[in-house]
């Protein structure tokens, strides 16, 4: 059966990409709200959490729009692959929902157990956000079942769609139910790298963080590059790019604990 369907008659493909086009218009709407809202939150503005997050879900599900490509028509548009997804687009508008909402208030969507409402709400924040991490390596796996055509595209599709789930339970686990914080030690200042805001004065998780989250696109452009240029490497240097994110993650991750920023002054 032929792969391409009109998003019509795609409901995976559409709902994704319809999310997608909605965090950036949380970002279009939130953006002059967050030149204008002098208000801060641990130094930084109270707008800046969901205009990130809005960002990176965007990236997100763009990805997943893209790569669920690579799935057959029965199975990109059957029942279960349906429910899957529209369990994580009512996971993901009730993440930046609720940040979003935080935001306006002033307070932390985060490690935030002031109140029971803020307690459990946080709660439900993990269960969507684990559900969000998994999603991606069930796609992974799906691919995988339907053989591989000896591309690096393929075969970086489906490395990173299986690692990043992993990486991200991994370094996010650590940080929600173990240490409830993103930093080692207590920044004495605001100042952070530009643009991401990680700490350049403590220990970080959020590197490790994010370069295992972004393993399901950098090894798909990895896998695609080769294929345009190099296609007899594609694949070995798609297992080599997997090996030095792991270690990358890892050695971040290690250093976070350590209680040294990534970037010192």
């Amino acid at each position: 059966m032929n792969q391409t369907l009109t998003l019509e008659h795609d409901e995976t493909t559409r709902a994704w990409l319809g999310l997608a086009c909605f965090m950036i218009a949380i970002m279009v709407v939130l953006t002059p709200a967050a030149i204008y809202d002098p208000r801060m939150l641990d130094g930084v503005g109270v707008w800046e959490k969901p205009l990130k997050f809005a960002l990176a879900l965007a990236v997100h599900f763009t990805t997943l729009a893209i790569l669920v490509q690579l799935l057959p028509p029965e199975i990109r548009t059957g029942p279960r692959m349906a429910r899957m997804v529209r369990f994580s687009v009512a996971a993901a508008v009730f993440e930046i929902g609720y940040i979003t909402f935080q935001a306006a208030r002033g307070r932390h969507s985060h490690f935030n157990f002031d109140t029971p409402f803020e307690t459990g709400m946080y709660a439900l924040m993990g269960v969507g956000a684990v559900y969000l991490a998994i999603f991606p390596f069930v796609v992974g796996r799906l691919i995988r079942e339907q053989g591989d055509d000896g591309s690096g595209y393929r075969l970086g599709a489906v490395v990173g769609l299986l690692l990043a789930p992993v990486l991200t339970l991994v370094v996010a686990g650590y940080m929600s139910g173990v240490t409830y914080n993103r930093w080692v030690g207590v920044p004495a200042g605001a100042e952070g790298i530009p643009f991401f805001g990680w700490s350049r004065e403590v220990g970080d998780f959020r590197p490790a963080h994010f370069v295992g989250l972004h393993a399901m696109q950098i090894l798909p452009l990895v896998g695609l590059a080769g294929d345009r240029f190099a296609p007899a490497l594609a694949r070995p240097v798609v297992w080599i790019v997997a090996v030095v994110v792991v270690l990358a993650t890892a050695a971040l991750f290690v250093q976070a604990l350590a209680g040294l920023p990534v970037w010192a002054h």
